[in-house]
């Protein structure tokens, strides 16, 4: 149940930040004109949370790789939106998770891309302890793919997350 816990908790905090998979035969475009990153300025909701190694998140005996079916509705419709000048704002979405959900955004972060790593990096809300390192799959002004590595005491996990611009 501690796998479960944690990976959840890195889906929520991917989706309020929003924490060597590459594919040869697709070239990572994350630059649009004017070398400016092609996710800058749109609203983000994702589409995909996929983990490896998989894992029985569920404890049902069957290997999981396709956490999204774990996410509720109500996290699903989350936008995150990487502005200019670094800031990362993001909404909670129309459908709320609890009652006392506030509504309509969440605390902002700041964040810098290194195209020649193609790596952006999310400070929340300016702690320093508090870093996700995000490495740029896929981008397009349409959608971002995104590998987050987790580590827990006994396993190392590679998350591959995908966004899609609404």
């Amino acid at each position: 149940m501690n796998r479960f816990n944690t990976l959840l908790l890195v889906a929520a905090a991917t989706l309020l930040l929003a924490s060597a998979y590459n594919k040869a035969n697709v070239p990572v475009k994350a630059e649009a004109s004017n070398n400016t990153p092609a996710f800058i300025g749109k609203n983000l909701t994702m589409t995909s949370f996929q983990v490896n190694p998989a894992i029985d998140l569920d404890a049902d005996g069957k290997l999981d790789t396709d956490l999204t079916i774990f996410l509720r509705d109500c996290d699903k419709d989350n936008t995150v939106t990487f502005e200019k000048g670094g800031v990362m704002s993001g909404s909670n979405g129309p459908l709320s998770c609890s009652a006392n959900e506030v509504a309509p955004s969440i605390k902002p972060s700041h964040w810098t891309y290194d195209p020649s790593t193609k790596t952006i990096r999310i400070v929340k809300d300016n702690d320093a302890t508090d870093v996700s390192e995000w490495k740029v799959l896929e981008a397009s002004g349409n959608s971002l793919k995104v590998e987050i590595s987790v580590t827990e005491p006994t396993q190392s996990y590679k998350t591959i997350t995908t966004w899609k611009s609404v």
